[in-house]
């Protein structure tokens, strides 16, 4: 798992889409301002983008890190993440 003092951008599902934990917080896309949903784990000084954003302007190939403790709550709702 790389450093996750090293991702600067954290790719965060939009406020309204549904929710599967009660202490999500919430911000703001910072390329479109929408309202993103994320989790409290999340380190700070982190550069918030919303899914779309992501996927407009990401290169193609793009991976993204996936912190531990997602991955743990990923698997608690039945979806296994590949490792990288």
């Amino acid at each position: 798992m790389p450093d996750r003092e090293t991702a600067r951008i954290v790719i965060c599902a939009p406020a309204m889409f549904p929710s599967y934990f009660a202490d999500d917080l919430q911000g703001k896309c910072a390329l479109c301002q929408q309202r993103v949903r994320f989790r409290p784990h999340v380190p700070e000084r982190r550069v918030l983008i919303c899914l779309q954003c992501f996927l407009v302007h990401a290169e193609p190939g793009t991976r993204c890190e996936i912190l531990g403790e997602a991955v743990q709550e990923l698997a608690m709702l039945g979806v296994v993440v590949p490792e990288c």
